[in-house]
């Protein structure tokens, strides 16, 4: 029997994890439209998977984890552009960048450089901890890892980019 899925539910976390799914996976293929279609995938993806009658524990990690599933497969078929190619094209910003100054775009630009060196794993969890806000529990969750592991990564990374940026 087919277990009753609760639509109100679906909206209300539509309405609430959309736009931290989009930054989510504009951060990973680097078109702001290419990501409102996947972001928009990724809901049906999940409202298909609830309509089955499958049971969702906890459903924003479920999101992130299809979100992610979604953008990789995108990127292995070729659907983005590189950064530098939108960066020069079509003048593209992070959607969160508002730079008040030249100094500030150029720091934007050097720490996004410099975020794209690191390994996927610790870029994907940076940007799901600091863009998104996730507790660092909740990412190991999504990611299938121990939550001391995630905290390592984290710390690693940063220190990485502070060594990278030369911030002391």
């Amino acid at each position: 029997m087919k277990r009753k899925i609760d639509e109100r539910a679906f909206i209300r976390a539509y309405d609430e994890y959309a736009d931290a799914i989009f930054r989510y996976i504009v951060v990973r293929v680097r078109d702001r439209e290419i990501a409102k279609e996947l972001m928009q995938e990724t809901f049906m993806k999940t409202w298909t998977y609830m309509r089955a009658g499958n049971e969702i524990g906890n459903l924003r990690a479920f999101l992130y984890k299809v979100a992610h599933n979604t953008s990789m497969s995108a990127l292995i078929k070729g659907k983005t552009e590189s950064l530098d190619a939108l960066a020069d094209a079509h003048g593209y910003d992070a959607p969160d960048e508002q730079a008040v100054s030249p100094e500030d775009a150029s720091e934007h630009r050097l720490l996004r450089e410099q975020l794209e060196l690191l390994d996927e794993a610790s870029r994907d969890t940076l940007v799901l901890r600091y863009m998104n806000g996730l507790p660092v529990k909740e990412i190991a969750k999504m990611r299938g890892e121990d939550a001391g592991a995630v905290s390592v990564r984290i710390h690693r990374a940063l220190k990485t980019l502070q060594s990278r940026l030369k911030i002391p």
